[in-house]
């Protein structure tokens, strides 16, 4: 299968998808069928152009409810659903339904039409349809909201829906201190065994409905939010945003406010050092108010050291052990240190190309992090020559 997706991939690629594609389908005329499989689940359907997968439905490629409604055919969709009502709120990929998939507003127009389940949670994130399409389609949350369907403060922000947000706010004051990967409400990954709030990754990850109103260039409703938050909550705010005066001027107005905080929020520490939010200047403004410093998140159980070392942020690694980060601290899954991780995601998992992993290795080692001859050589010639340098504790 992993074969099929990546003559997809290729043919997406191209300057002409469709005869690459035609080229393709002779030399391999399963590659229909295969993709067909691939897709029927509903994932994937965002990341393919509608008239590349009607060319593939053309040749054989099958069409499941959820492939329909991701892709827009409302005319596969409508026959499909023809022929079995009780498809509507058929599940698929994570237990979503197939309006969680919905490309577009006539998509979710015919869904509706035929009695979808406006709130319908997914099995794996408990999020609506909503609450999935506010990334690619927001034009279908805003549509589905208007339908009824239940709305949060992360939907107002995104949509940058000042009169929501203000009648959420007055319905429950408390949400705009809300932060998806927190609960109540918008869990993390690992919660109940789950993958947390499908808003992560629609959206953004560890973040406050400030955050998110100022990524969409929301910026009044930014200013209504931040107006109708709690002290805590603003320097929480300021120090993920990194508005270093602000923060200190809350700060100086609340000196025990940091040290009297819950773990919860002590984690934004380690989770604005893990790949998803890293940022160098909030995570020293954060250390300057006196944020412990090896505060690990609850998710997992990495420190903030392990999560810069992951990415091989040097500068962010560098900054942490000046601060007196400990060199040793294993992870409770792995019993790894930051310098495993280090040389595991540079020679294994390879998620970050871009990181100075050597760099990141030779700081570690000079501040005295153990290691084991049975990871020499690890194959990357940088990071084998740092640590040819070191002698081995």
């Amino acid at each position: 299968m992993a074969d099929f997706r990546d003559l997809l991939q290729k043919a997406l690629q191209s300057n002409t998808p469709m005869a690459t594609l035609e080229a393709m389908v002779h030399d391999h005329p399963d590659l229909p069928e295969a993709l067909g499989k691939f897709w029927a689940d509903g994932f994937g359907t965002d990341q393919i152009p509608p008239p590349i997968a009607r060319f593939l439905v053309h040749r054989g490629a099958t069409l499941s409810v959820h492939a329909a409604a991701g892709f827009g055919f409302t005319d596969s969709l409508a026959d499909l659903l023809r022929d079995n009502a009780l498809l509507v709120n058929a599940k698929g990929g994570d237990g979503c339904t197939p309006l969680h998939f919905a490309r577009d507003v006539a998509t979710a127009q015919l869904l509706l039409d035929h009695n979808a389940d406006l709130d319908s949670r997914d099995d794996d994130h408990d999020s609506t349809p909503a609450q999935w399409r506010i990334g690619k389609a927001p034009e279908v949350s805003r549509f589905l909201l208007d339908r009824g369907a239940t709305p949060d403060i992360f939907l107002a922000a995104a949509l940058g829906d000042l009169d929501l947000a203000a009648k959420l706010v007055s319905q429950n004051p408390a949400c705009v201190a809300y932060r998806i990967g927190r609960l109540p409400g918008f869990p993390p990954i690992g919660h109940n065994g789950r993958g947390g709030t499908i808003l992560q990754w629609t959206l953004a990850f560890n973040s406050y409905p400030h955050q998110i109103a100022l990524l969409k260039g929301h910026d009044r409703l930014f200013d209504f939010l931040y107006d109708k938050s709690d002290p805590q909550t603003r320097l929480l705010v300021c120090c993920v945003l990194a508005r270093r005066q602000d923060a200190e001027a809350i700060h100086r107005q609340y000196p025990s406010m940091v040290a009297n905080l819950p773990s919860a929020d002590l984690e934004l520490l380690p989770r604005y050092c893990w790949e998803t939010n890293t940022n160098y200047e909030a995570v020293r403004l954060m250390l300057d108010l006196g944020f412990p410093i090896a505060h690990t998140e609850s998710s997992h159980g990495y420190s903030p050291l392990h999560n810069a070392a992951w990415s091989g942020d040097a500068a962010l690694v560098d900054l942490l052990i000046s601060r007196g980060h400990p060199i040793d601290l294993v992870d409770p899954r792995f019993n790894a240190t930051p310098l495993g991780y280090a040389i595991h995601d540079c020679i294994v998992e390879k998620r970050h190309p871009e990181g100075d992993f050597a760099h990141v290795v030779e700081s570690l080692l000079k501040a005295g992090s153990p290691w084991h001859p049975s990871i020499y050589p690890t194959g990357d010639p940088r990071v084998d020559e740092v640590l040819n340098r070191f002698p081995m504790i």
